[in-house]
C-alpha cells in the first residue's frame, strides 16, 4: 500500500467538496439540517441500523480480487464484486473503466476530427460500459476541464452483480504514479445508476465531489455532497431504507487488500432515512473498520445527533457486539447503556 496516496486522500476531503460545502463536524446547528428525530430508547436500534446499513452502503466491497484478496488487482482490470457497498464498488468500477490503462492510453493516441473518444468494453460475465470521452482541450491528455460519461449496459461481471445507469465524471485533476497507481480529483454525478447484488437493490442519484487514490493493493476515496444531494435507495431481505445525504456531508472510505480485505468508513454531516422518519446528523470520532469476513465493523465509534439535544453514541465492540449509550434528555450525560448483538438491531 503506497502510504504517500493514504496521506493524499485524508488531506484532499476538504478539497473534494467541489460539488457542495459544509462542515465535516456533521454537528450543524441551523435550521435546514437541524435534526428532526429524537433519538430514544424504543428507536435506538433504528438509528443504529440506518448508520450502520450507511456505512456498509458506503464500504463493503471485494475491491481488489474476487476470492478475498488472494490475487490483487490492478486498475487495469475490471472485474470488480459489489457485496454491499454499492457507492465504493461502483465509483471504483467507474475509476476502472475510465482510467484504465486502455483509455489512458486511447486518449493519447488517437486521431480524431472530433474532440470525443468513444469505446465500449465488455463486462466479465455479460454486458458492456461505454465510455465518452470530451477532451475539451484538444489536449489529447485527460486534464482540467474535460469529462468523462460512462452508460453501464446491464455489466454483470460475476453471476450475481450487475450494474446499470450511468455515471459522468468532470475532471479536475488526474495524476498517474508508478505502474497503474492513480489520484483523482474532481466531481461525480449519478445518472439513474442501479445496482444489485444477490438479493440487494440499490439505486444512486446525486452529484458529488470526489477525491481518489488507487493502487493495486489500496483504494481510497473521500466523497463531498453536493447540493442536489445523494440518494441511496437500497433494498434487501426483511429490510429497505431510503437515506439522503445532504449537501455538506462528508464520507470517506479507505480500504487495504492483503490476506482478508477491510476498510475503514468515516461519515460526517447530516442525512435522512425512511427507516427512521427525519434526520440526524453523525460524528465519526473513530471511523468504523470492517473486514470482508465479517458482517457487521469490529472497530469504531460514532455519535449520533437527534432533535432536542438527544445524542446516541454507538461502539463497536468487535464484529459480533456493539455498545450503544443514550443521551436521551439531551443534558448532555449517557444516561443510559447497554451492550447488544449487532445482529438483533432493528
Amino acid at each position: 500500500m503506497k502510504t504517500f496516496l493514504i496521506g493524499a486522500v485524508a488531506g484532499a476531503i476538504g478539497l473534494a467538496g467541489c460539488g457542495g460545502g459544509g462542515s465535516s463536524s456533521g454537528g450543524d446547528s441551523s435550521a435546514a439540517t437541524a435534526p428532526t428525530v429524537t433519538i430514544t430508547a424504543t428507536n435506538q436500534g433504528a438509528v443504529t441500523r440506518a448508520v450502520i446499513d450507511g456505512e456498509r452502503a458506503i464500504g463493503q466491497s471485494r475491491p481488489f480480487a474476487a476470492n478475498g484478496g488472494s490475487q490483487a488487482q490492478s486498475i487495469g482490470s475490471t472485474r470488480i464484486s459489489l457485496p454491499g457497498g454499492v457507492l465504493q464498488s461502483v465509483v471504483q468500477r467507474g475509476l476502472v473503466a475510465a482510467f484504465g490503462s486502455r483509455h489512458s492510453a486511447r486518449i493519447a493516441t488517437a486521431t480524431r476530427q472530433a474532440n470525443t473518444d468513444t469505446s465500449t468494453d465488455l463486462c466479465g460475465v455479460s454486458g458492456s460500459t461505454t465510455t465518452t470521452i470530451s477532451d475539451t482541450d484538444n489536449s489529447q491528455t485527460l486534464s482540467n476541464g474535460d469529462t468523462l460519461t460512462l452508460t453501464f449496459n446491464q455489466c454483470r461481471d460475476s453471476s450475481d452483480d450487475v450494474i446499470g445507469g450511468g455515471m459522468i465524471i468532470a475532471i479536475s485533476s488526474v495524476t498517474s504514479g508508478p505502474g497503474d497507481d492513480l489520484q483523482f480529483n474532481g466531481s461525480l454525478a449519478f445518472v439513474q445508476l442501479s445496482a444489485s447484488s444477490g438479493a440487494r437493490l440499490a439505486n444512486i442519484e446525486g452529484s458529488v465531489g470526489v477525491t481518489a487514490a488507487i493502487t493495486s493493493t489500496s483504494f481510497q476515496i473521500a466523497l463531498a455532497v453536493g447540493a442536489s444531494a445523494l440518494t441511496v435507495t437500497s433494498s434487501a431481505a426483511g429490510h429497505s431504507d431510503t437515506i439522503l445525504y445532504e449537501p455538506g456531508m462528508q464520507l470517506t472510505v479507505a480500504a487495504t487488500d492483503g490476506a482478508v480485505t477491510q476498510w475503514d468508513v468515516t461519515l460526517n454531516g447530516s442525512f435522512t432515512a425512511s427507516s427512521i422518519g427525519g434526520r440526524v446528523a453523525v460524528a465519526t470520532l473513530v471511523p468504523l473498520r470492517q473486514r470482508s469476513t465479517d458482517a457487521f465493523p469490529s472497530s469504531g465509534q460514532v455519535v449520533v445527533t437527534g432533535a432536542v439535544g438527544t445524542r446516541l453514541r454507538v461502539t463497536a465492540l468487535g464484529a459480533t457486539s456493539v455498545q450503544l449509550e443514550l443521551d436521551g434528555d439531551g443534558e448532555g450525560a449517557y444516561e443510559q447503556s447497554k451492550v447488544v448483538a449487532w445482529d438483533t438491531i432493528r
